[in-house]
């Protein structure tokens, strides 16, 4: 069969037949991937941070072809199993690598918010997907809790490649399924192998998540990871019962891929310049919407197959310039000349110090209580945008220079990592039941107060004061 590699930073050649590549890879859906920045305005922080939905999506599909040919050459995954069975999953897997991202709007999760969920759902089920769910016995559920993003996937998949899929004798809907975590193939009753396939691209050890947290180490030059990438992929297994899961050959990487997760969040997604960049950006298109009557981030507009980041890029510029006198142009101008006030604190350690001791420790040795710095930070979060109009009035400032936030993505929370399952002996237990971390905890995000530059100290100090008052936990002075 023909090939076509493709030179990739971070795998190498990746190596797709010709059909693939005319049928998916050179369409003007998935092109408009190479305009859609895998990390929204992170590269405004870590300048290498360029990298998009594009190169992922081959990436991933590198590492799923490859995982799946190994499993393949394991006895015990292929028994029971039929050639043109595992010829089958193997098709449906690469297609649904490729094209579990093909949905994303422009920014990436930044601008998820922005598209019409009733808009969404309708179209997703005139395509006939809910149906095929429920034939399948599996309900609505995956449908109900599905990103965003992953609903417009679908759409896109089953009207746009719906065609080509079928002519590379794979189900559209199956896809879908695959990027939604499920095999409707399995749910009907196939051989368990289906199921991995699925698990694949979506579960705690998938492989998308094994692409983007190689990818964004190294593209962002952070250099905060440190794993054996080819070991782990060939400790991936499998079993009837259990499912997906790595053999104890990924023990002596693991917790390098682990701890290399929770770096990448908090030094990069949750870099305070980071949280900064990509809330200026999320708020200038809210404050589009406000200017022009009109959402910069549509449904119809990605299925137009134009909407990227340059054009909505285009749209706030064009928007700013008409509107000189708007909030949206004092973004702009702060977006585009990277002027980024310093938050009041960076990091854990200098929050506990800003605060104050006595918060960042336990009330009165209540050993039934939770930290007060934990306190603190809840309280700060819940209350953010009431906070942010107490510090504007306080420091006499206009109400969008006062921000309260952290990561635009919390669900990147690594926390869920520590079930990955390892194999031995026919049974699979977590991470966390082997004992490789004892009683560590993992880091946990803070949010961040940017104000305008000068006013950090009065910032603390009427944040401390109100803290005081409305939860009774008196500060050092």
């Amino acid at each position: 069969m023909p090939t076509t590699q493709i030179k990739d930073p971070v795998h190498g050649y990746v190596e797709l037949p010709d059909a693939l590549v005319e049928g998916v890879v050179d369409t003007r859906p998935f092109q408009r991937l190479r305009y859609v920045r895998q990390l929204s305005a992170t590269h405004l922080v870590y300048p290498g941070a360029n990298h998009t939905r594009f190169e992922h999506s081959l990436g991933v599909y590198h590492l799923g072809r490859t995982v799946f040919e190994n499993l393949r050459r394991q006895s015990y995954f292929a028994r029971d199993a039929t050639t043109d069975e595992l010829e089958e999953i193997q098709r449906t897997l690469e297609c649904a690598c490729l094209l579990h991202d093909v949905g994303h709007p422009p920014f990436s999760h930044l601008s998820e918010g922005l598209l019409d969920e009733g808009v969404l759902r309708e179209r997703v089920a005139e395509t006939g997907l809910v149906d095929a769910f429920d034939r399948a016995g599996v309900g609505g559920a995956p449908l109900r809790s599905a990103n965003p993003h992953e609903l417009l996937g679908c759409v896109i998949i089953v009207e746009e490649y719906g065609d080509a899929l079928r002519a590379f004798d794979v189900d559209p809907f199956e896809v879908c399924a695959y990027v939604l975590g499920y095999s409707l193939a399995y749910e009907r009753g196939e051989p368990w192998q289906y199921g991995v396939g699925a698990q694949l691209l979506h579960s705690p050890i998938d492989v998308d998540r094994l692409d983007y947290i190689t990818r964004d180490n190294e593209m962002t030059g952070a250099g905060v990871l440190s794993f054996d990438v080819e070991r782990m992929v060939d400790a991936y297994t499998a079993h009837p019962e259990e499912g997906l899961a790595l053999s104890e050959k990924a023990l002596s990487t693991i917790g390098n891929y682990l701890e290399g997760r929770i770096a990448l969040y908090m030094w990069v997604t949750q870099h305070h310049k980071s949280v900064y960049a990509n809330r200026l950006l999320q708020a200038m298109l809210g404050e589009y919407a406000t200017e022009t009557g009109e959402s910069p981030v549509t449904v119809d507009g990605i299925l137009d197959r134009e909407l990227d980041d340059n054009a909505v890029l285009e749209r706030l510029k064009a928007a700013a310039r008409e509107n000189p006198d708007s909030t949206l142009a004092s973004m702009y101008d702060r977006f585009r000349g990277r002027r980024f006030p310093a938050t009041c604190w960076k990091h854990r350690i200098a929050l506990a110090d800003r605060i104050g001791s006595d918060v960042a420790g336990d009330r009165d040795g209540d050993e039934g209580r939770a930290p007060a710095l934990d306190e603190f930070t809840a309280w700060l979060t819940e209350s953010d945008d009431r906070l942010e109009r107490l510090l504007a009035d306080a420091l006499d400032v206009p109400v969008h220079e006062v921000w309260i936030d952290r990561s635009y993505v919390p669900a990147y929370d690594p926390d869920e990592l520590e079930d990955i399952p390892i194999a031995y002996g026919g049974t699979t237990r977590s991470v966390g039941d082997w004992g490789l971390y004892g009683d560590r905890a993992f880091d946990v995000p803070i949010p961040f107060v940017f104000v305008p530059d000068g006013t950090k100290r009065r910032a603390i100090r009427v944040l401390r004061e109100a803290f005081e008052r409305e939860v009774g936990v008196a500060s050092e002075t």
